[in-house]
């Protein structure tokens, strides 16, 4: 778990180390704007309420949290710049030593799938922006990127 965690933090250093500043359309877009709780719930098969920020004045991020479960089940929408992408493409190739798998995803104009232990994320790069879906519920991988390649889907079109 400890080296789960170490590789993480590292990983998201890394990336922020290779964010360059952008003016673009989709660096400013609301996240929760992109998505609705009805879309979430239809592609992950449980129900999450509206979309939320983190504080009202970021709205690169957007969580959807389950309303009917006890256990922790959550999806999150990060939308960032293209160059962000690309760093984080390149860190998690670095990473592949330290058990971190990326594959191929298939949309947009460069995407994969991270893959750590049983944690997902869906990466996808089009046009000058990029964006980052991940479903936190405790399934197999196989299901998780299936949901988070709906979600990119639908996310891809909007941008």
């Amino acid at each position: 778990m400890k080296t789960i965690v170490l590789v993480g933090i590292a990983c998201a250093a890394l990336a922020l180390l290779n964010v360059t500043p952008s003016l673009s359309a989709q660096a400013d877009t609301d996240a929760c704007a992109l998505l609705t709780a009805a879309q979430v719930s239809a592609a992950v098969g449980f129900q999450v309420g509206n979309g939320t920020h983190v504080t009202p004045t970021f709205v690169k991020t957007c969580t959807w949290t389950g309303t009917t479960s006890t256990v922790v089940q959550f999806v999150t929408l990060n939308i960032q710049t293209a160059s962000f992408f690309d760093g984080a493409k390149k860190q998690a190739s670095m990473m592949t030593g330290a058990g971190v798998a990326v594959k191929s995803a298939g949309i947009g104009d460069d995407s994969y799938f991270s893959v750590l232990g049983t944690q997902v994320a869906l990466w996808v790069k089009k046009g000058n922006g990029s964006f980052k879906v991940t479903v936190y519920k405790q399934i197999p991988v196989d299901q998780k990127e299936a949901m988070e390649l709906t979600l990119g889907k639908q996310t891809a079109s909007k941008l």
